[in-house]
C-alpha cells in the first residue's frame, strides 16, 4: 500500500519504473487491451461480498490472477488511501508497462497536437480523449503542461493515454525546435488564438497540419509563436470571450478530421 501510495505523489518514479496506478474497472481494462500488465490489484471487499452486481469486478479479479498479477481486498479505507478520486470506485491497480512512444519528426502523421503550459491534468486528459477521437497522429506537451503519468490525467483521457503516440518534452524549446523541423518539412504549423485569428473552418487542414494551443492565461508563448506559420480563432457568440482550451482544441481536431474524410 505505501508502494501505491509513493507512485502517486512521484511522477519521476512512476515514469522511471514503467508502473501507472489506475482506478476503476474500465479503465484498468484498457490499460490491459492496450498491452500493459495489472501487478497487483486491489478491491474493496464489500464488492466481493455483494457479489458485484454485473460481475465485471469479479471478472477482472479472475483475469489478473490468470495473467500471474496479485489480487488483495481491503476496506474500503484502505482503497480510498490509494484512490485519487473523492468517490472512489473500490478497484484501484498497479499497472506496469510502456505509454505509445512519439514516432521521430520525420515520421509523425498528421495532424499533430503540440500543447505549451496546460497545467490543469483534467485539461491534458480530456485533449487526450479527443485526440484520440479525431485520429490525431501523435500529442506533443512541453515541460510546463501537466505530467502525461498523472492519475486525472490518465482517469480524464478515459483510456486514450494508452492508445495516443505522445510525450512531454522537458528540454528548452523543445517544442519551438520541433515545430521548425515541420515546417522545414512543408508542414503548417498553427496556433489556436482566442481573438483575431483566421476562421478555423476557414484554412485547410487537411494536409501536414501541427495544431499549437497554450494555456488559457498566458496564451502560447512568444518564441513558440514565433514559429507558427499561423493563427486560428474559433469565432464566438457576441459576450463571450473564450473557451475552454480543451473545448478549443476538440473542436478544430474535429474540424481537421471532417477535411480529412472529405466531406467538404
Amino acid at each position: 500500500m505505501k508502494e501505491l501510495r509513493r507512485l502517486l505523489s512521484r511522477p519521476a518514479e512512476r515514469r522511471a519504473r514503467r508502473q501507472w496506478v489506475l482506478e476503476g474497472v474500465r479503465l484498468i481494462e484498457d490499460a490491459q487491451r492496450a498491452g500493459l500488465i495489472v501487478r497487483h490489484l486491489v478491491v474493496a471487499r464489500r464488492l466481493v461480498e455483494a457479489q458485484d452486481g454485473d460481475g465485471a469486478v469479479a471478472a477482472l479479479m479472475a483475469e489478473v490472477e490468470q495473467r500471474g498479477g496479485r489480487v488483495s481486498l481491503c476496506s474500503d479505507g484502505i482503497v480510498s488511501l490509494l484512490a485519487d478520486t473523492a468517490h472512489p470506485q473500490g478497484v484501484v491497480a498497479l499497472v506496469e508497462g510502456e505509454l505509445p512512444a512519439l514516432p521521430s519528426p520525420g515520421r509523425l502523421a498528421p495532424p499533430v497536437l503540440m500543447l505549451a503550459g496546460v497545467q490543469d491534468p483534467g485539461n491534458v486528459g480530456t485533449i487526450l480523449r479527443s485526440a484520440a477521437a479525431a485520429g490525431v497522429g501523435a500529442v506533443v506537451l512541453d515541460a510546463g503542461c501537466a505530467d502525461l503519468s498523472h492519475p486525472k490525467v490518465i482517469r480524464a483521457s478515459a483510456g486514450a493515454v494508452f492508445r495516443v503516440p505522445a510525450a512531454r518534452l522537458t528540454e528548452p524549446g523543445a517544442l519551438p525546435t520541433l515545430a521548425r523541423q515541420l515546417r522545414g518539412r512543408g508542414w503548417q504549423v498553427l496556433g489556436l488564438e482566442a481573438h483575431g485569428g483566421t476562421p478555423y473552418h476557414a484554412v485547410a487542414l487537411g494536409g501536414p497540419v501541427a495544431l499549437v494551443a497554450g494555456s488559457e492565461a498566458r496564451g502560447i508563448a512568444p518564441d513558440l509563436a514565433a514559429e507558427c506559420s499561423g493563427f486560428l480563432t474559433i469565432p464566438l457568440a457576441r459576450g463571450i470571450e473564450s473557451l475552454n482550451v480543451a473545448a478549443a482544441v476538440a473542436v478544430v481536431l474535429f474540424e481537421a478530421a471532417r477535411q480529412r474524410a472529405g466531406r467538404g
